[in-house]
């Protein structure tokens, strides 16, 4: 790390550079101030919620029907090894309980170790 040099000014050198920062600051904001300010039409917030909407309805279509597909897999998968191989099924469902129980376990020391 590089040393750096601190110059120390006297209360009038200090004075006349705060002043200067405040004068630079003020140019600043008044230019700032200068800008247009563009505010849209009432009717422009209007389509961008429409258009919202419409997005977040097509998302929740696909994410659903994605959603159902998946389970609807997964069940019939579940189903065809229930009355195809009873040991599978039973050997998964334990395997489940057990796996859902230590994940939730794991989640709560860790929320737990998180608050301390």
């Amino acid at each position: 790390m590089k040393k750096q040099k601190v110059v120390i000014l006297d209360n009038e050198q200090q004075n006349k550079h705060d002043l200067d920062a405040i004068h630079k600051l003020q140019d600043g904001l008044s230019k700032v101030d200068q800008f247009p300010v563009y505010t849209p039409d009432l009717q422009w917030f209007e389509t961008m919620v429409i258009n919202e909407k419409e997005n977040s309805k097509r998302k929740l279509m696909k994410e659903l029907s994605l959603f159902l597909t998946i389970a609807l897999v997964i069940l019939s998968g579940i189903i065809v090894s229930f009355y195809q191989m009873p040991v599978v099924f039973l050997f998964i469902q334990t395997i489940t309980s057990v796996f859902i129980v230590f994940y939730t376990i794991t989640g709560f020391r860790k929320k737990v170790k998180v608050n301390e």
